[in-house]
């Protein structure tokens, strides 16, 4: 199934580069959803992922883009975590009561 198929059928949309890896999680009857991005020279990073049970929906289709929703949602959630961190960042070192080094 292509990106374009899975948006269509309510998937988040990625930008270029992203895109979502469907497998089989060693739970039983469990898949793991993945956001993943292409590295530049080979394979891909995972970026957030979840695990989806295809018994718990009517539908496979309704599982995977549940499974879509959510991994997005984390990777979302992540991501501004990591602007948090990198802004407190600009905080390091030590701080002189004399405002000198």
């Amino acid at each position: 199934m292509s990106m374009s198929e899975l948006v269509a059928l309510g998937a988040p949309e990625l930008p270029e580069g992203y895109f979502y890896r469907i497998r089989p999680s060693h739970i039983t009857e469990g898949l793991f959803v993945d956001v993943r991005r292409q590295r530049r020279f080979f394979g891909s990073a995972e970026l957030a992922g979840t695990v989806v049970y295809p018994s718990h929906f009517p539908n496979g289709g309704e599982a995977i883009i549940h499974g879509c929703q959510r991994a997005f949602q984390k990777w979302q959630e992540t991501d501004a975590v990591r602007a948090l961190v990198r802004e407190a960042n600009e905080f390091l070192g030590d701080h002189d009561p004399r405002g000198g080094r």
